[in-house]
């Protein structure tokens, strides 16, 4: 592994963590510091503005990264993104208009979802550091970003006790990084004065079973949680959501340090590598395991002791301590066919992606209502497991296929 791999991987993993925490821990902040109410505003301009995330990313940085032959211009990935942010923005604000929300609760959205729009923003420049190899730098801008939200939440709060003030500086701030550092440096390794290549159009038409995939993909994992909550209880789904939380630091982890090999894999399925292809996915599957059984381990010797560390003040999550081995047997399968979709991504194979799943999505809907009810919270695990490993499966078994065909 060369130096700046090997960089890549710490930064790039390190950064990114580090900004997942600190956007996780934005609702403690705000309710510590602002109030239920307060955090009740915000816990509604999240789930909008997730789905307002999904739909502006367009689940296209892994087909940008690929494009190594420059089927499409650097400036038409960028052009793009300027479209679908904008529209999901629009999205944001005609659903509030719609919906009988309060002018305060408007504003919230507002500035929230244009917040967590910066990340779609700059995820493709990001991509353009991406191709270069200088996945370094993308980690030190998510570090940074991650920095900069929780000591604006917590700085904002203290001197202004206003949440819209807040929201507001915070997503100023985090877009004026990515102006003042991340533009610049992206735009020496990007080409944007070509004008080569498919239309914005053609793009997001070619990348569209993209988009569905990646709503597909996210209703799985919340398929078990939605029958969970309908049959159980929101208490009951408030115990499997914070029990999951550790394990998805995990999960987490894993996933941001496969990102920089994308690039190597895109470039062995396009050179028809085949056997540096399959040393690769050996490499990985192996890795694989390696996560189980570190994931497995840990939490057998330290899982009832970081619940009780987490959540002192509801002790009674401890009984839900044996949740935590499926748990992380389910991190590991998001793992693996978030690595696949990437794959099936690179291989262009829009049609097996799909496929794949929505077999998990049917797999999750027929598991959860016969589990769940005879089972309770570890129904709902299994039910989660279910759905995972029969889109990991078949993932699979379709990449297998595509590999078949590419390498002979």
């Amino acid at each position: 592994m060369n130096s700046q791999l090997q960089r890549n991987l710490v930064f790039n993993t390190a950064g990114s963590l580090l900004f997942y925490v600190c956007q996780a821990v934005m609702n403690l902040l705000v309710t510590a510091l602002a109030g239920v109410e307060a955090n009740g505003l915000l816990a509604t301009a999240m789930t909008i503005a997730n789905v307002a995330l999904s739909a502006a990313s367009f689940g296209m940085r892994t087909f940008q990264v690929s494009d190594l032959r420059g089927q499409y211009a650097d400036r038409t990935y960028l052009l793009s993104r300027y479209l679908t942010v904008a529209l999901a923005w629009t999205g944001c604000m005609a659903f509030a208009f719609v919906n009988t929300y309060s002018a305060q609760q408007r504003w919230v959205i507002f500035l929230y979802a244009g917040y967590r729009l910066v990340e779609s923003w700059s995820d493709v420049w990001h991509a353009y550091l991406q191709k270069a190899e200088r996945m370094d730098i993308v980690g030190i801008s998510f570090g940074v970003r991650g920095l900069l939200t929780a000591g604006t939440v917590v700085a904002g709060l203290l001197l202004t006790h206003d949440l819209i003030i807040t929201l507001a500086v915070l997503l100023v701030l985090n877009a004026g990084y990515v102006l003042a550092v991340d533009i610049p440096l992206a735009r020496r390794r990007a080409d944007l004065k070509s004008r080569e290549g498919g239309s914005v159009a053609s793009l997001l038409w070619q990348c569209l079973p993209l988009a569905v995939y990646a709503s597909i993909n996210t209703s799985i994992g919340s398929v078990p949680r939605y029958f969970c909550e309908r049959i159980l209880g929101s208490v009951a789904l408030n115990y499997f959501a914070n029990v999951f939380l550790p394990v998805m630091l995990l999960q987490v982890a894993a996933v941001y340090l496969f990102v920089p090999f994308i690039t190597t894999f895109a470039r062995l399925w396009n050179d028809r590598d085949a056997a540096g292809w399959r040393k690769a996915l050996r490499l990985g599957t192996l890795a694989l395991a390696a996560l189980w059984a570190a994931g497995a381990a840990g939490v057998a010797l330290l899982g009832r002791w970081g619940l009780n560390l987490l959540y002192p003040s509801t002790p009674e999550i401890l009984q839900y301590t044996g949740l935590l081995q499926p748990l992380v047997i389910c991190a590991v399968l998001t793992v693996a066919s978030t690595v696949l979709c990437n794959l099936l991504t690179i291989a262009r194979a829009m049609g097996a992606l799909i496929a794949g799943n929505l077999i998990g999505l049917a797999a999750a809907l027929i598991a959860s209502p016969l589990l769940i009810p005879a089972l309770g919270l570890w129904g709902t695990a299994l039910a989660t497991m279910a759905g995972l490993g029969a889109q990991a499966v078949s993932l699979g078994i379709f990449l297998w296929m595509a590999g078949r065909r590419q390498f002979v």
